[in-house]
């Protein structure tokens, strides 16, 4: 290899980002022809399973002035909606205020394909335009001192520095309904949805969070008229976002309180010792004590808790909401800190109760859930047991509580696999199998979060690297862009340096 080969394993969000991060990072130094950079991405470059919807009803769940592709940016997609106001507010809810908006998420991808567009044109007319292959990556192999990319075809890719950025595997938790004409394994892309399921049919879906109201929006955005079930442990849907981003200023659920625990008691903060910190924040955030034993949302059913959480929404939020999106520039450093065992406790005691407060659903999405309910469309189920298919009534039995439904159409709406031998995807199982990843029990792979390379076998694999969802466990935000594009940066930063012996700012 004449040059320093740098490949970016898939072209979602976290590799356009990754090709324009290393690209602007070369050009401005004056250094694009000392690497080459090679994107291998089966689908269309900036597209993905997250924005390659094209239905409308499918929401980004974060406001556009945290959506920038650029590390150093964040606002840069509300920047880019304000200069296209006049062409996007028929895919944009809140245009008036661009920077608390939601956008489609289909308009997100045409905002990346254009931005790669843009920088992929720079670089062709600089010659140093990027290598782009269709086709799908199965494994990757150490061949001396370079790595050997296999593709679905046979071919291989000799490359000094790889970056996973392979975005969000399908979940394999339901292998034996693989197969039936009637499952539908995952929410996206849409197609199967579309294709098979009828207007009148009744469809169930397992899962209550945002895969699951992604599942909702796909069928009634295609004027679905049956029944829809959801299915999931708790019952509980996602809480729903404030019109605007409330700004609050914590005083007691801090990094700097964290840190105190590390610091004067010279070990990790426990779970405990931050819920104890979250409970007096939250009684200072109402000015009054809260009756805990009563925040469970369990007294009553999903459909009642939306009116409230909708209701919340309009005004202002409230303290268990405010808090934790007030947290996020704070809480992967936090998280860092925790040891293995006490991130198992935080997703065994709490990680719902996070994931339902710190991700919820846009205000527009739940107007359409509480139409649903009030129609008798829509029907959450807590309790879930089990599913089974009976081939002679072409139908599934879900059986929940004491209870047992027949539906015509299932679909795997639980959401992106978390541990890795949990992920449907070749790549990644033979990676796994060669013990070139390897598993972090809180879930996904082990890394060096300060240059995400990835470690195996307590030694760091050279020239690896990973973003995204496949670091789910050492990293707390990857389902953010903000927090990926920044992890993305980290990488594209070590990459360069190794590979051109230049300082990276």
């Amino acid at each position: 290899m004449d040059k320093e080969h740098i490949v970016i394993i898939g072209g979602g969000a976290c590799g356009v980002a990754a090709f324009i991060e290393l690209f602007v990072q070369l050009k401005a130094g004056g250094h694009e022809h000392k690497v080459k950079i090679t994107l291998i991405e089966p689908d269309e470059i900036g597209k993905g399973l997250a924005f390659g919807t094209s239905q409308p009803g499918h929401l980004l769940n974060t406001q556009a002035d945290l959506m920038g592709i650029h590390a150093s940016e964040p606002a840069h997609y509300s920047e880019w909606l304000k200069s296209r106001s006049h062409e996007v507010s028929s895919e944009t809810i809140g245009l008036e205020s661009p920077d608390d908006a939601y956008s489609t998420r289909r308009l997100y991808s045409n905002y990346l394909q254009e931005q790669f567009q843009h920088y992929y044109q720079i670089a062709e007319a600089s010659g140093a335009a990027p290598t782009i292959i269709h086709k799908q990556a199965i494994n990757v192999v150490r061949a001396d001192n370079y790595w050997n990319i296999l593709l679905d075809d046979g071919e291989h890719i000799p490359a000094a520095y790889v970056l996973l950025a392979l975005g969000t595997p399908k979940p394999d938790n339901y292998p034996e309904l693989l197969g039936i004409d009637n499952y539908i394994d995952f929410p996206w892309p849409s197609q199967p949805i579309l294709e098979r399921i009828g207007k009148e049919d009744t469809v169930g879906i397992l899962g209550s969070s945002l895969s699951a109201i992604d599942a909702v929006m796909t069928l009634v955005d295609n004027d679905h008229r049956g029944p829809i079930h959801l299915y999931s442990p708790d019952g509980m849907l996602p809480r729903v976002q404030s019109k605007e981003d409330t700004k609050y200023e914590r005083k007691f659920l801090t990094q700097s309180a964290a840190h105190q625990i590390k610091r004067t008691r010279l070990r990790s903060p426990r779970v405990t010792e931050l819920f104890r910190l979250f409970r007096k924040e939250a009684e200072h955030y109402n000015g009054t004590t809260i009756d805990w034993q009563n925040t469970g949302r369990t007294q009553k059913p999903a459909r009642e808790y939306l009116l409230d959480d909708i209701r919340i929404a309009q005004t202002g939020g409230d303290a268990f909401m405010n808090i934790l999106y007030a947290l996020r520039y704070e809480a992967g450093t936090i998280w860092h800190w925790l040891s293995v065992e006490e991130k198992k406790k935080f997703k065994r005691w709490i990680g719902g109760y996070w994931t339902r407060n710190r991700h919820g659903m846009p205000l527009a999405n739940a107007l359409r859930l509480q139409q649903l309910f009030e129609s008798e469309r829509l029907f959450v189920h807590p309790d879930f047991k089990q599913v089974e298919f009976d081939p002679q009534l072409n139908q599934f039995m879900v059986k929940y509580a004491e209870h047992t439904d027949h539906v015509n159409y299932l679909i795997n709406a639980t959401g992106p696999g978390t541990k890795i031998d949990q992920m449907k995807s070749t790549l990644i199982q033979n990676l796994r199998q060669a013990t070139l990843i390897e598993a972090y029990e809180p879930g996904g792979i082990k890394i060096e979060p300060t240059t995400m390379q990835v470690v195996s076998n307590r030694a760091i694999q050279e020239q690896l690297y990973a973003v995204g969802h496949l670091c789910n466990g050492m990293l707390l935000d990857v389902n953010a862009v903000w927090f990926n594009v920044k992890t993305v940066a980290r990488a594209c930063k070590h990459m360069l340096t190794k590979a051109t012996g230049e300082h990276y700012a």
